[in-house]
């Protein structure tokens, strides 16, 4: 059952009418009248489940919110979920079995990895995607795929925006290293830190920026020690890292007794948000984080308020996280598509992504029709421990970087520019 017809049935009232049975678009059929279906292909278990919540809970609300308002073109919109483990074999299979009922539309994916298995095998099915974070830069670039969208921030417009920001700020930081994922989110972070700060210091300074090798590190390991005490080691005065969900909090937790943390000027975070501070209370590094969606920042945004209160609500939580933000935004973005192309078919709702523009908890966003990558501010955030605070930290300053002015040209099919950055 998908969208409110039985397939099945379909079929047998066919041969009892004594009609023809020539082939049959049944998904078409399915998708006429009834409920909209969209799957939801997002890690609900492993290290990355902390960040596949925030993805449910958002496209939830999302639903919610566009249900209460009528619906899209006077339907109602349903979810069905299914675990990707931030595993592209995992999630292949998930997004295979959700084209196979009937499910055209998706989202999730916050896996780099997943994002870019998911392109070739949704264009072959018949299905399209948008990711709900995934980092990796060749996904509108090199390996492009026109059923594949980013409706957040590209991995340029938040590496580039939060190093060209610290750079701005604290110039006298020229020494820097890092502690990075081996796999394919990591080394995009990596590839764009140390590019952007390469230009940005002798921009500012007249000096050369001096990096060190990153350290890379197993993604799921439970054990950083040895590589932090590598760290321990290096002559820097910041370190960069994009360790991320359950490893983030595992790595600053075992690093805080080696007093990591301390021996150095600033620790950038490419995006936990708040995974670590409400991990470790008044234990937390200070530290900078780039955000997919602060909600402070966006505080008087009808839809970001919404978003947040009724996150608050359901979950008695008071951080969510941008992940959440993503998972709304695609939301919206398929009800802007479906009711400009007045069709939930895959080609129709492909052409009518591209060059949408569209509210969201971060204000408007617009997809670029040539890379399908959405242009939306970069957010930034300083965290930092507070005795004072009942959760023991406190953020302390916040920065909004213009979308135009922090994100890359377009190139689809081909590799970033990094001299450009």
């Amino acid at each position: 059952m998908s969208n409110g017809i039985n397939r099945r049935g379909v079929m047998k009232g066919m041969a009892a009418a004594g009609l023809a049975m020539p082939f049959v678009n049944v998904r078409t059929a399915m998708a006429q009248s009834g409920p909209i279906t969209i799957g939801v292909v997002t890690p609900l278990s492993g290290p990355a489940q902390l960040i596949g919540t925030f993805v449910r809970e958002g496209a939830e609300i999302a639903v919610e919110h566009v249900n209460a308002n009528g619906g899209i073109n006077g339907r109602e919109v349903e979810l069905s979920f299914r675990d990707s483990k931030a595993n592209p074999n995992d999630a292949s299979v998930a997004a295979r079995e959700l084209i196979g009922s009937g499910v055209n539309l998706q989202l999730g994916t916050i896996s780099s990895a997943v994002a870019l298995a998911m392109g070739p095998l949704l264009q072959s099915e018949g299905g399209v995607v948008i990711t709900s974070g995934a980092g990796t830069e060749k996904l509108n670039h090199e390996n492009y795929n026109p059923h594949v969208f980013r409706v957040g921030d590209s991995p340029v417009s938040r590496n580039a925006g939060l190093v060209r920001h610290i750079a701005n700020s604290r110039p006298d930081i020229r020494k820097w290293g890092g502690i990075i994922p081996d796999h394919e989110y990591g080394r995009t972070t990596w590839k764009i830190f140390e590019a952007t700060m390469r230009k940005a210091i002798p921009e500012l300074t007249g000096e050369e920026a001096q990096i060190a090798e990153p350290i890379l590190v197993p993604y799921g390991s439970g054990d950083y020690r040895n590589y932090i005490a590598q760290a321990m080691r290096q002559d820097v005065q910041g370190i960069y890292t994009s360790v991320y969900g359950g490893d983030a909090v595992t790595l600053y937790q075992q690093a805080s007794p080696f007093g990591l943390f301390d021996k150095i000027d600033v620790l950038l975070d490419s995006a936990n948000e708040f995974l670590v501070a409400t991990a470790m209370k008044d234990q937390t590094p200070a530290h900078w984080s780039g955000f997919h969606w602060y909600f402070e920042a966006n505080k008087g945004n009808p839809l970001s308020d919404q978003l947040y209160s009724r996150y608050v609500e359901r979950t008695g939580e008071k951080y969510p996280m941008g992940w959440a933000a993503e998972a709304h935004a695609a939301i919206l973005a398929y009800k802007g598509a479906i009711e400009k192309a007045d069709s939930t078919e895959t080609t129709d709702v492909i052409a009518a992504l591209k060059g949408l523009s569209f509210d969201s908890a971060t204000g408007m966003r617009h997809i670029r029709a040539e890379d399908n990558q959405a242009i939306k501010n970069a957010e930034l955030a300083f965290i930092e421990p507070s005795s004072s605070e009942p959760d023991g930290f406190a953020v302390t300053d916040y920065v909004s970087l213009e979308g135009e002015k922090v994100i890359e040209p377009a190139r689809p099919g081909q590799m970033l520019d990094i001299d450009a950055l």
